[in-house]
């Protein structure tokens, strides 16, 4: 324990047991596992490599791209995802065709490892997700150190001899195999609009011959039609088109540029009020904490301390804590929608009698700084 050096987790564990206690104050880490899927032969076959790296966890078992969020930067997890497969087998993924068919988020005791514990053994929160996505290119083995060569598997073999997959993997291809046969109907929320697509090809259709659609891109993309000759397309196209990704003509790409060019024309005017409200926005998010301190302080507090200080930055100076040390305060916690504690909402109470114990939603500083000292201030 001593090597831990958390005062936060010394006082959970000398505290009582209570199941349901979110342990905001553990490190989060966030994985992922991506299955690019195609089909061969009218069989569903999925993209894996072998994991040569004996100095790693899994070692010969089979996985897709993926890999660690960047923790120190808050990664997002599906942009985690997206910039693995890059670097793991240069196949740049379309976020509109990325699909998340599982996320699990558990105690852990080891930092990269999504093997549920107690909350008393844990020093880490770790959430795993599984993605699936078309495999549109070819992929590149770009890390040999770690990663055997990229091969397609049959999801029919995989089923039989799912204890040579990583864990997730193994677990979860079932589950893998029926969102494949799904993804068109998940990923649309609804079926393919099969006539508006034949509706699609038939104005195409009558366009004249230079500018037929060939379903052969690389054949006419060197066909460059006058911007004044390609027709505007309406929003209800717009869907359209973009199912049927793939196998557009140059001349269909062109019409879609054009859409481009009028949707950033009509949002230019709206940027700008956009960013006129963020900068009041951010003015009045830094500012509103500081109404526990006099107005003629407050300018000198937040260039001390930046935007939404913790109660811990604050007491480093230790005037502040010996200022309030008499003051009750009314306080709210935030939380996000996963349960995890974000922020602390803190104004002086109007009704600055004394409080013995715990009383909601009014306590002191010293109770605060015991218990909520690492939550930014709102």
């Amino acid at each position: 324990m001593n090597n831990i050096g958390n005062e936060n987790l010394f006082q959970y564990w000398n505290s009582p047991y209570n199941e349901n206690e979110i342990i905001s104050f553990l490190p989060e880490r966030k994985m992922t596992q991506l299955i690019l899927f195609t089909e061969i032969e009218n069989e569903t076959c999925i993209l894996l490599a072998q994991r040569i790296n004996p100095s790693k966890n899994f070692y010969l078992k089979l996985n897709g791209p993926g890999g660690k969020a960047i923790h120190e930067k808050n990664e997002n997890i599906d942009v985690c995802v997206i910039r693995e497969c890059f670097e793991e087998a240069e196949i740049v993924l379309r976020n509109e065709k990325l699909l998340k068919i599982f996320e699990e988020t558990c105690y852990s005791t080891e930092e990269w490892k999504a093997e549920s514990c107690l909350q008393k053994e844990a020093s880490h929160i770790v959430t795993l997700a599984i993605y699936i996505h078309p495999l549109e290119e070819p992929p590149k083995h770009t890390e040999p150190h770690n990663l055997g060569p990229w091969n397609l598997y049959k999801i029919e073999e995989l089923l039989k001899h799912r204890n040579e997959l990583i864990p997730i993997l193994e677990k979860n291809i079932e589950l893998i195999d029926i969102k494949i046969k799904t993804y068109e109907q998940d990923i649309l929320e609804l079926p393919i609009n099969a006539q508006k697509l034949e509706e699609i090809k038939i104005k195409m259709g009558k366009q004249p011959q230079r500018t037929r659609e060939t379903f052969n891109f690389f054949n006419d993309i060197e066909l460059e039609i006058p911007e004044g000759e390609v027709p505007e397309i309406v929003d209800e196209q717009f869907p359209i088109l973009a199912l049927n990704f793939g196998k557009l003509s140059s001349f269909e790409i062109q019409t879609l540029i054009k859409y481009k060019k009028k949707i950033q024309e009509l949002i230019r005017p709206l940027r700008r009020i956009e960013h006129k409200i963020q900068t009041i926005e951010k003015s009045y998010k830094g500012f509103k904490y500081l109404s526990i301190f006099d107005k003629t302080e407050r300018k000198i507090i937040a260039q001390r301390f930046g935007e939404n200080p913790t109660i811990l930055e604050l007491s480093e100076d230790n005037t502040i804590p010996h200022r309030f040390q008499n003051t009750i305060f009314e306080f709210e916690i935030h939380k996000s929608s996963t349960n995890k504690l974000t922020y602390l909402k803190l104004r002086p109470s109007k009704d600055q009698t004394q409080i013995n114990g715990t009383t909601k939603g009014k306590q002191t500083w010293e109770f605060l700084h015991k218990n909520y000292s690492k939550l930014p201030l709102i």
